[in-house]
Order: C-alpha cells, then sequence, then structure tokens
C-alpha cells in the first residue's frame, strides 16, 4: 500500500455507514489541488471524526490507499473550519433578524 500526507477542503457530506460486524465507517470526498480523493475514516476514530470536521473544512490527511483507489485515514489534523459569515450577515453586512439565521 502507497502511504500519502493530503492537505485539502472536505467537499461532500461526511456519510457515516454502518457494517455488518458493527464498527461505523465514514465516508466523504476531499477536494486538492484540483483533484478529488475519496476518503474512508474506519473503526473508533469515525466517532470523532464526524464531529470534528464539518463540510468545507481543510484538513491534513495522513492515510494509506488501497486498492480501490480509496484514501483510508490514519490520522487527520483540522487546518481551519468553514467560514459562516454568509449566513450571519446580509449584503450590506447588518445582522438578519433571529428567525432567518440558519443555525
Amino acid at each position: 500500500m502507497n502511504f500519502a500526507i493530503i492537505t485539502g477542503k472536505v467537499i461532500s457530506e461526511i456519510k457515516v455507514i454502518n457494517t455488518t460486524h458493527g464498527a461505523p465507517l465514514c465516508r466523504f470526498t476531499l477536494e486538492a489541488d484540483d483533484r478529488q480523493f475519496n476518503c474512508l475514516v474506519a473503526e473508533k476514530k469515525a466517532y470523532r471524526f464526524v464531529y470534528d470536521i464539518e463540510e468545507y473544512s481543510v484538513i491534513t490527511i495522513e492515510g494509506t490507499i488501497n486498492h480501490r483507489m480509496q484514501l483510508v485515514v490514519q490520522n487527520y489534523r483540522t487546518e481551519s473550519k468553514p467560514n459562516y459569515f454568509g449566513h450571519i450577515f446580509d449584503y450590506k453586512g447588518r445582522k438578519l433578524p433571529h428567525k432567518k439565521v440558519m443555525f
């Protein structure tokens, strides 16, 4: 197997897949240098990964590439979280009313 260290942006929703033997599996797509990588996070790391990483986060991944050309994550680090500035303020910089805030 090949070992890779890649820094990129999570561009898809993080999907949790339950396997038949009970261990969770997370799947997402990472974009780095105009290339897309299918990534997997397995076992106990998957629980923490779901809560740590959001869509459009920039992360650094250390992992191996399996026979299906998927990046299996061994270790990860969050570089930056997504910016929700556009959800809080409208185009003129005024704060939106409470009922229109998205989160």
